[in-house]
């Protein structure tokens, strides 16, 4: 007789990976299944992780039933053990990841419905008829790069600003489907772009699967399922796209490594970058991470020879566009109490002269950011987060950004009863009724996600304003990547001191991606650009390495506080929180846990993993709860996984972004 190991569904919420069923005769199951088993006094469903002749011991259950055909490839089993070892999260967590909704809970979505109405736009463009293009030769740089990838399992390209790297990618793609291999291309989600998607069935003459977060249920199953039978040759998609059933794998590509957008908020919360690299090696496929801007712990790697390194240094078109650090201190001085600077304004003049596009970028929507009384200096909260709400024009009211509560501005203060109150703060809608009102005449688009909504509006905005439908551009991180925009020659960065200022390990770093990214936006085609960023702090090391394109610079500057401070890529981080609807019940629990860990670490010798905490999270309240964390810092931090505590209300996000 078999025996399986089965991740049960109903049993996310216990302190067990899987339970032990009888196979009976009449099945024929291997690891991947989905089955339907007996769990206490009803059936429920899960997945095969693994089967073998030895008795597990105890009394067991038999599997009542079972799909068709495995869900889950092999490579695929070992990959959620993986990933649900690093993150410590249940293996049903991993499992769960892996499968749309559809999918997971019935096995349907495999073919059309007759109530699809219509598809989105990059599926269409993905399906559509295309004529193949051979595209351009490469550059001597981009075939020494090539050469590298084709001899390496592990490689990091790192290139400057429109040096090519998706050529490269493509390159290397042909080369995996020449040997009958599959590919799988990452990009963050905002680069996800009809234009992408053209440039990669035009060029890739194969087969394309589109796997991203704004398609419908039924597409993301539709488009699962043409994966999972080999029915497409290149997956293209954003970071869940890591998960996709793909038979024969050659080739993985991380575009944009590093991107924080990579990076799950969900359990499980892992990093789609750490994850393609173990799929990788379970499968033997080759795998690229790409980047103008790579993570410090990616690029301290390939020092170290864990990556294989390839440098593009040249732009294939264009040029560099100057930027020009303008202190915002100075202005105030002069006299100017605007949010925009006078080199800032003139810029912009002189490009709607010559018919040139602008793009402003604030990493921060809305109209104001908080409202404030001017009387009690208090300002108006969020019911249930410890944040303040932000004032939105088209809502008509005040809303937080975290739990999406809502209330209209209020006309007296509600701590304080004056009528003194009023919004401060610029986000991108202010911006853009500024921008209005200083070039009348301009035709002015905004990017953000409150504007973006469902999932076609990024693309209609993306597509008016590279037919010049518009001439400003206002908007925030959705501006800074995947743009491809001949006649933009200038980019303006309102506040570049934002990221700088979040309390993060990683904020020199994430300062100095946005502006180098951003300003790569300008100086596409060759024609003269320029870059102006609006700071206070210009003498910083992240913002004056930006200004000249100095990535070696930069992580010469960061690495030693890295060090000093014993940040990744020194040490790691896990960030165990404690969730609940009581203040001092959430402090009091993550307190006993901190003590518990640290004295077991010691009793148990395991050295190199501080305690520290437990502290309120940066946002000590959350869609009504408070939270408090404790972090471990340090080498090997799996040693300690069997110390986290258990139990309803905690929750762990191992490698933390922030």
């Amino acid at each position: 007789m078999l025996f399986a190991e089965v991740a049960v569904e109903a049993a996310r919420a216990l302190d067990r990976e899987t339970y032990s069923y009888s196979v009976p005769d009449t099945l024929d199951i291997v690891p991947g299944h989905r089955v339907t088993v007996p769990f206490g006094r009803r059936s429920t469903y899960g997945f095969v992780v693994s089967i073998g002749a030895d008795d597990p011991g105890v009394d067991v259950k038999a599997i009542e039933a079972a799909g068709r055909e495995p869900l889950l490839l092999p490579h695929q089993v070992e990959l959620a053990r993986l990933v649900a070892d690093h993150y410590w999260v249940p293996l049903i967590e991993c499992i769960r990841a892996m499968l749309p909704p559809r999918v997971r809970n019935n096995g349907a979505g495999a073919g059309p419905s007759t109530r699809q109405k219509r598809h989105s736009r990059l599926l269409e463009l993905a399906l559509a008829p295309t004529e193949h293009e051979s595209g351009p030769r490469l550059t001597v740089e981009q075939r020494a790069a090539l050469d590298v990838i084709s001899a390496n399992p592990l490689t990091l390209l790192h290139g400057v600003i429109a040096s090519g790297k998706t050529e490269v990618y493509l390159a290397a793609a042909r080369q995996a489907l020449a040997l009958d291999l599959r590919v799988l291309l990452l990009v963050p989600e905002i680069s996800l772009t009809p234009q992408l998607v053209e440039r990669v069935r035009a060029r890739l003459d194969a087969p394309v699967a589109v796997l991203h977060s704004q398609l419908t249920e039924l597409e993301r199953a539709q488009q699962w399922w043409r994966v999972r039978r080999g029915e497409a040759a290149v997956v293209l998609g954003s970071r869940s796209a890591v998960f996709a059933p793909i038979p024969r794998l050659g080739l993985v590509v991380v575009d944009e490594e590093g991107s924080a957008s990579y990076k799950q908020d969900r359990t499980p919360r892992y990093e789609a970058g750490w994850v393609a690299r173990r799929l990788a090696e379970v499968t033997g496929a080759r795998l690229v991470a790409g980047s103008a801007t790579p993570s410090v712990v990616a690029y301290h790697e390939a020092k170290s020879g864990v990556y294989a390194l390839a440098t593009l240094t040249r732009r294939i078109r264009g040029e560099d566009a100057p930027v020009k650090l303008v202190d915002m201190r100075d202005e105030l001085t002069s006299g100017n109490r605007q949010p925009l600077s006078h080199r800032l304004m003139k810029a912009v003049d002189e490009t709607l002269r010559n018919e040139e596009q602008a793009i402003l970028y604030l990493n921060r929507r809305g109209l104001a950011t908080f409202v404030m009384c001017r009387e009690c200096g208090k300002s108006i909260q969020c019911l249930g987060c410890s944040v303040s709400l932000v004032e939105h024009q088209e809502l008509d009211a005040l809303v937080c950004h975290y739990c999406g509560y809502s209330r209209p501005m209020p006309e007296l203060c509600p701590y304080c009863g004056s009528r003194h109150i009023r919004g401060l703060g610029m986000g991108t809608q202010r911006l853009e009724g500024m921008v209005k009102k200083l070039w009348p005449t301009a035709r002015v688009l905004r990017l953000d996600s409150d504007i973006a909504r469902g999932p076609d509006a990024y693309f209609e905005i993306w597509e008016a304003f590279r037919e010049r439908r518009a001439d400003i551009l206002v908007g925030t991180q959705l501006v800074t990547r995947g743009l491809d925009l001949p006649a933009v020659s200038f980019v303006g960065v309102i506040d570049a001191d934002l990221p700088l200022h979040f309390p993060d390990y990683r904020s020199a770093e994430n300062t100095f991606a946005l502006v180098t990214q951003v300003a790569g936006r300008a100086g596409r085609d060759g024609r003269p650009a320029r870059v102006v960023v609006q700071t206070s702090n210009p003498e910083h090391y992240s913002l004056r390495c930006a200004a000249t394109n100095d990535y070696e610079g930069f992580y010469v500057a960061e690495l030693p506080s890295r060090q000093v401070f014993n940040f990744p890529p020194f040490a790691s981080l896990a960030v165990l929180t404690r969730s609940d609807s009581d203040d001092g019940r959430a402090a009091a629990s993550a307190r006993e846990a901190a003590e518990t860990i640290a004295s077991a670490l010691v009793r148990d010798g395991i050295e190199g993993i501080r305690v520290m905490g437990p502290s309120p999270a940066f946002i000590h309240r959350l869609r009504g709860e408070y939270r408090w964390q404790v972090t471990l810092k340090g080498e090997g931090l799996h040693r300690a996984r069997h110390l986290a505590p258990r139990g309803r209300g905690w929750s762990f996000d191992v490698d933390p972004f922030t």
